[in-house]
């Protein structure tokens, strides 16, 4: 078992730190229900991303919502999307290159925009 509050502290420590070295640049967060390698996350719904968010309490770090990711989620992506943007925490929006399953998403490497 995971210690949850130890990791939420330690993400938002380092999320801070990121947005503090990166003044001027947005950050975004794009979570996914699950990772394909360790069939987990931290971070696995708009809620639990949005509070992260709310939590880390800087102007340039914000969300990115991915369609697909929200449907693997079992999320609506409306009322998502309504939650973020009311927030003013919606930095980006994916849409367009969801798989038919979880899991099957091989993904971006790091970094890449």
């Amino acid at each position: 078992q995971a210690n949850y509050t130890e990791a939420e502290a330690r993400m938002v420590n380092a999320y801070r730190a990121a947005s503090d070295a990166c003044v001027g640049v947005k950050l975004s967060l794009e979570f996914k229900p699950t990772d394909e390698a360790a069939r987990f996350s931290f971070v696995p719904s708009t809620g639990a991303a949005l509070l992260l968010a709310e939590r880390v309490g800087r102007d340039n770090f914000g969300l990115t919502l991915d369609f697909g990711h929200l449907l693997a989620a079992g999320e609506n992506p409306a009322q998502s999307l309504a939650m973020v943007a009311g927030a003013g925490k919606l930095f980006g929006l994916q849409i367009g290159d969801g798989h038919s399953r979880l899991g099957a998403e091989d993904g971006l490497a790091f970094g890449s925009v």
